[in-house]
């Protein structure tokens, strides 16, 4: 039950936030529309919880494999070639990953301390979930290579994008 619930955190945490988001919006319309006074809160919450949904999506995004790249040029390489190609560019992902990671917890740390203006929440809170969502991305990203050099090692064809399960 737990490996299940790993296995889909950063898709329940993004719906969560998207739910969460879809509300907001529907409280910012009522409140704008129907009541004429508009909700002060409303548009900056949107705002970080879309960056929650954006940033955890992208880390189910990696899990899967769905996220953006060109798996059909891998039909037409040697799988010995395949592979290196995925791990290298895969490597570069992780790469990418551990820079945000690094910068945006800096980015975290630096603004803690400041209020957001309308909620006046720490500024490092909404902030935060771009390097955790990227961390767990950078996260799938090993464990992506870990089963890519597992598959090879079968003699299985490298599953490049969950289209390919369908």
């Amino acid at each position: 039950m737990l490996r299940g619930a790993l296995r889909h955190a950063e898709e329940a945490v993004s719906v969560l936030f998207g739910v969460a988001l879809f509300g907001v919006l529907l409280w910012q319309v009522f409140t704008r529309y129907v009541l004429n006074d508009p909700s002060i809160w409303s548009e900056e919450a949107a705002r970080y919880l879309y960056v929650g949904v954006v940033f955890f999506g992208a880390a189910a995004a990696v899990r899967d494999r769905s996220h953006l790249g060109m798996p059909f040029l891998l039909d037409y390489l040697r799988p010995s070639v395949a592979l290196t190609v995925t791990l290298f560019t895969r490597s570069l992902t992780l790469g990418f990953c551990i820079a945000i990671v690094i910068w945006g917890w800096r980015a975290v740390m630096r603004e803690w301390d400041l209020p957001t203006l309308a909620m006046e929440i720490p500024q490092g809170l909404p902030l935060a979930a771009v390097p955790i969502g990227i961390g767990l991305a950078g996260i799938r990203t090993v464990i992506g290579m870990i089963e890519d050099v597992a598959a090879f090692r079968r003699g299985e064809t490298l599953a490049a994008s969950a289209a390919r399960d369908l």
